[in-house]
């Protein structure tokens, strides 16, 4: 009973030539494509229970009504889909996506719904592929370090927060992998997770001048992986709680100016930099999950596969009537000397006073559990900070325990860990209000676990 069957696909999901630019943010535009960003699906059959994996090299995941037509087309049941984004920050938005950053739903729809068709189809052909390719396997779980990612609140010499490379901060090295191979030892497929936003190349010109589409640093790793494999095996890559980490020299926050007036903005560097970076990033990672693969040699070939989901309710946020929180969003990040020069000329200094948010009810953090065989994926909508996902890891009744974010449409926005909760950099003013948030989160999963373990 439960002898696995696996198989995996993937597809492109480039958007057409025809819908560029994308608006990116504020006034910076995607002009065309770099490399391909790709839907991945993963299928596994236990002869009772069929699970899908499926992973999307956007900053966009599935909505409950996409979710759904997955289910009814291919016969999952809606708890079996394990779906996620890698939350690349040099793709387009897809989708009905909320207003971002001071821009109106209105103003963007437009070409995200017509992107939506493309990601949409993409994701329809991986999974069909993967279906059709479903054959014997066995699987293994291992983890190793990679030293790419940093934490990025940094406390600047004048009192406040802003993104940077705060190499002293709490961060979590851990690559977790999950590896399914069939008898003859060929690798199907491999699961990758890890702590880091995908930031190189955010808003940053190729050498064209131009802001291009890239899968960034965790598809190059892919590729990298793939391409050593001799190209059949699916790599998937997942984002580990990364809400406070990104990868190092990143985009936002490196370099920097020192101004002496504490107005250190992130300065560009020559174009085509940072996608050189994310590339080398990548092959770095790809190096780091190539070992850690090899590593795994305790292959099984029964999966038991078991589910629960749960919600927690987290003490929300908002702003202050009459809040004006595109100039704070610039404030708080130091790029208000670059979009409001005005504001410093003649040797003007604008205060930095920062928002103070008001409580305002609860938001929903959706959370998940798949009990993979002797792995566990605790999946939670939302962007988490490091040190919350390192407890759920340290709580949870299995050894082999793997954080996943942006994991449903109905995304909680970014959590801060309670020991970061004075930090007033940008993801402190989301809708989740800082502190008493760890030990809810916790508790949500271990109560999954209870349920899961008891069905």
């Amino acid at each position: 009973m439960y002898e696995l069957k696996a198989g995996a696909c993937e597809a492109g999901i480039n958007p057409p030539e025809e819908l560029f630019p994308f608006r990116k943010y504020e006034n910076s535009f995607l002009e065309g494509c770099l490399d391909e960003l790709k839907a991945k699906a993963i299928v596994l059959d236990n002869g009772v229970t069929r699970f899908l994996i499926l992973g999307m090299d956007v900053g966009e995941t599935l909505n409950g009504e996409q979710k759904a037509e997955i289910t009814k087309k291919y016969g999952f049941d809606y708890e079996h889909i394990l779906t996620f984004n890698t939350h690349n920050h040099s793709a387009p938005f897809w989708g009905h996506v909320p207003a971002f950053r001071g821009v109106k739903p209105e103003d963007q729809s437009e070409r995200e719904i017509a992107y939506e068709k493309t990601v949409m189809a993409g994701i329809h052909k991986a999974i069909e592929g993967a279906i059709a390719s479903l054959r014997p396997a066995r699987y293994g779980f291992g983890t190793g370090e990679s030293y790419i990612n940093t934490n990025r609140d940094q406390l600047f010499e004048d009192g406040f927060w802003m993104q940077g490379q705060n190499y002293a901060g709490f961060s979590d090295k851990t690559l977790a992998v999950m590896k399914w191979e069939d008898y003859d030892g060929n690798l199907i497929a491999a699961f990758l997770n890890y702590c880091c936003h995908g930031t190189c190349a955010f808003t940053r010109r190729d050498v064209d001048g131009k802001i291009k589409t890239s899968p960034e640093f965790m598809g190059y790793a892919c590729n990298y992986v793939q391409e050593r494999y001799g190209g059949d095996p699916v790599i998937i890559w997942s984002s580990g709680a990364a809400g406070d980490q990104n990868p190092l020299f990143s985009s936002e926050g490196f370099p920097r100016t020192y101004e002496k007036d504490g107005y250190s903005e992130s300065i560009d560097t020559p174009d085509g930099t940072q996608y050189m970076i994310q590339r080398h990033w990548g092959f770095q990672h790809g190096i780091d999950a190539i070992h850690v693969i090899e590593s795994i040699h305790d292959m099984k070939e029964r999966m038991k596969i078991t589910t629960a989901s749960t919600v927690v309710k987290l003490d929300g946020q908002k702003a202050p009537e009459g809040a004006d929180m595109q100039y704070n969003r610039l404030l708080v990040d130091n790029f208000l000397r670059g979009y409001r020069p005005d504001l410093f000329e003649n040797g003007k200094r604008p205060e930095k006073k920062l928002v103070e948010m008001v409580p305002d009810g609860t938001v929903d953090l959706y959370m998940q559990l798949a009990i993979l065989g002797d792995t566990a994926f605790v999946g939670e909508a939302a962007e988490p900070y490091c040190r919350i996902g390192a407890k759920c890891k340290e709580s949870s009744p299995f050894k082999n325990t793997v954080i996943v974010t942006h994991t449903d449409g109905r995304k909680a926005g970014y959590i801060l860990d309670d020991a970061s909760a004075d930090h007033k950099v940008f993801q402190s003013f989301a809708k989740v209000r800082p502190g008493n948030n760890d030990g809810k989160i916790v508790k949500g999963m271990l109560d999954m676990f209870d349920d899961a373990l008891n069905k």
